[in-house]
């Protein structure tokens, strides 16, 4: 499948891993949406801690 999204790649643990996989079967996702769900929130969350700056900009991609 074509995507326009960046690739991101990182090393976990082999048990996070497959928690990682039995999560995403449950919610019937796939592993890379729910990674990416999971990073979108904590990045919303350092937003409004104030952790991150907010650009308008970003928001509309």
């Amino acid at each position: 499948m074509a995507t326009d999204k960046a690739k991101l790649f990182a090393y976990v643990n082999p048990q996070l891993k497959a928690k990682i996989e039995r999560l995403a079967d449950i919610r019937l996702r796939s592993v890379s949406n729910l990674v990416e769900s999971v990073m979108a929130e904590e990045v919303a969350r350092a937003e409004q801690e104030g952790l991150l700056p907010i650009h308008p900009t970003e928001s509309s991609k």
